[in-house]
């Protein structure tokens, strides 16, 4: 069906495709319906940094189908995730290599394996391998999954902000409904003085954020996400209830509570910034590079009691 439709858009457009697009057209990921049925939902998952749903998706996705290279990539990049987050605990990275090193072997030119390559590097901190191999795969495949949050969040991190900057447009225009990839470039547009441009991206965001959260309530990523950038928009009350109903549904996740340390940041409440990072790097997080640029985290970066925590 997906064949049909893209064959009868171009031909309504009058588009003459090339031999590799007809291809590309024609290629299918697996002919396993449940076990696409299950990289979908794991793809869901991922995105909620609901990473132990995901990776149980994606592996019984494999299991009906070991050939699935897709599902293979997926779960290098849960392990990325995992690694970042929850503890550097180096079985993650094996486990990560492992996974994009089949994906690859299935499909050698496969973008999303690429990227989650990129995604094991970017954990690792090595960020300009990361970056090399994430442009390799937006070369491929503009729109791939996950590829501009990867991509920025190496900039970012490794402070090219001007880079990130350069390229944010570009990823709006390719990943618009991934909300997690509008942090690193918003980011990096504020290190750079460009409010305006902030602004346009952040409003931009909120509507992608209240768009998810009216058709997936549970989305407690998508709603801290949203507590931070009401906090932005000078919505204290809002941010302040989004902010404690994503804690109370996730009250030991790092990254929820690292999001929340951020959405006090914005609100300048230092004692409860300060307390949600402690929070956040018992639970696990530790992507220092990330957090000692953090823009949302100004109010408190200065201050002993952070020096303390994450070092100058």
């Amino acid at each position: 069906m997906q064949d049909e439709i893209a064959r009868a858009l171009a031909q309504a457009l009058r588009i003459t495709l090339s031999p590799q697009e007809e291809k590309t057209i024609a290629r299918k990921p697996t002919e396993n319906l449940q076990a696409y049925d299950y990289y979908l939902r794991g793809r869901s998952y991922a995105r909620r940094y609901s990473l132990e749903f995901a990776l149980q998706m994606f592996e019984q996705a494999i299991k009906l189908d070991p050939g699935f290279a897709l599902a293979h990539a997926a779960v290098g990049n849960v392990c990325s995730l995992h690694y970042e987050i929850h503890g550097r605990d180096p079985q993650w990275i094996e486990k990560g290599r492992t996974a994009c090193d089949r994906a690859l072997a299935i499909d050698p030119n496969l973008p999303e394996a690429l990227v989650a390559r990129g995604g094991i590097f970017y954990a690792q901190q090595r960020y300009d391998e990361s970056i090399e191999y994430v442009r390799l795969a937006i070369a491929r495949k503009p729109d791939c999954e996950g590829a501009y949050n990867i991509l920025g969040r190496s900039l970012f991190a490794s402070g090219r902000f001007q880079e990130a900057a350069a390229v944010a447009d570009a990823a709006i225009k390719a990943n618009s409904d991934d909300y997690n990839m509008y942090i690193p470039y918003m980011n990096a547009l504020e290190r750079l003085g460009d409010m305006q441009a902030v602004m346009r991206f952040r409003e931009r965001e909120v509507r992608v954020l209240e768009q998810q959260l009216e058709l997936v309530p549970e989305d407690v990523r998508a709603r801290v996400l949203l507590a931070s950038d009401y906090a932005y928009l000078g919505r204290e009350e809002d941010a302040v209830r989004h902010l404690q109903m994503a804690v109370t549904l996730r009250p030991n996740d790092p990254m929820i509570l690292y999001n929340a340390a951020c959405t006090y940041g914005v609100l300048g409440r230092k004692a409860e910034t300060l307390e949600a990072l402690k929070r956040a790097k018992e639970a696990g997080y530790s992507n220092v590079d990330w957090i000692r640029k953090d823009p949302d985290l100004a109010c408190v970066q200065d201050t002993s009691e952070f020096k303390e925590l994450f070092g100058s």
